[in-house]
């Protein structure tokens, strides 16, 4: 079992405040929330984690990286760490995470932001093209020189639901250089255990999910404000927010905009 250890995660603010676990998006790592942990520290204990596969916490002897064996590892370093009960904000693969974690452990976790996620692929056939998409693209990383893995790491944010990030191309290479840290194999079986083609379905789920929960989702990234309507529907406990302006990656296009949704979610008025 890959868990989290005390040098794979950040944690910022006081040990006695709320805790809010946040998980990261596929080949980001947990620093990548620093800009809303600063703005939200001050009144909440923020833990942040490499999730397995990314960051820090890349290597493994042959261990699953499964979305139910990174949820286990989660658990077992909250308890670790004397969490209880806290807040979960995930990001797109750490979106899929965070609700499977809400969905089997409702107790646990009070209340829920899944930032540009899914529960899944409804359909068994078209998961099943995804899952062997998502073994293809990790095999090819495992055979990537570093100049390749740069290359793969730009033409992954070439895709359309990343488009909008064009607009601050500095900022853009800032975000592609952070995902040069990444170690190609232990993204490779990341895409092998927690792709959403390996994830079984959680849309089945939602009639009986009742933790008040918040859908993030950018203006621009149509597929994935459909899916959240879809979910929304299909889910009374579930909301839809919508940022103007962005894409796939709200929290880091406009890092400001979603830590004002945190607050105000998490009942945060200053």
């Amino acid at each position: 079992m890959i868990l989290p250890s005390a040098g794979q995660e950040i944690i910022r603010g006081p040990a006695g405040a709320p805790a809010v676990l946040f998980l990261h998006g596929f080949m980001g790592e947990g620093a990548d929330w620093m800009e809303v942990v600063d703005e939200l520290c001050e009144g909440f204990r923020c833990i942040c984690p490499d999730l397995p596969g990314h960051g820090r916490n890349c290597s493994h002897s042959g261990t699953p990286f499964t979305i139910e064996h990174a949820a286990v590892g989660l658990l077992r370093r909250l308890d670790a760490l004397g969490v209880d009960t806290c807040g979960i904000a995930g990001y797109s693969m750490g979106g899929r995470l965070a609700l499977y974690l809400a969905l089997q452990h409702p107790a646990r976790f009070t209340r829920v932001v899944l930032e540009s996620a899914s529960p899944g692929i409804r359909n068994e056939e078209e998961r099943r093209q995804r899952e062997q998409h998502d073994r293809d693209l990790a095999n090819r990383l495992e055979s990537l020189s570093p100049e390749a893995f740069s290359e793969f790491v730009k033409e992954w944010y070439d895709q359309p639901m990343f488009a909008s990030l064009a607009r601050d191309p500095g900022r853009r290479e800032q975000l592609v250089t952070r995902r040069l840290h990444n170690d190609p194999a232990g993204l490779a079986a990341s895409l092998r255990g927690m792709g959403v083609g390996s994830q079984i379905s959680l849309w089945e789920k939602l009639g009986g999910y009742s933790t008040p929960t918040v859908l993030l989702v950018g203006e621009l990234d149509h597929k994935f404000r459909q899916i959240a309507e879809d979910m929304s529907e299909a889910c009374p406990s579930m909301a839809v927010q919508c940022m103007g302006g962005c894409g796939h990656n709200v929290h880091f296009e406009n890092p400001s905009g979603y830590t004002m949704a945190l607050k105000r979610f998490f009942g945060v008025t200053a």
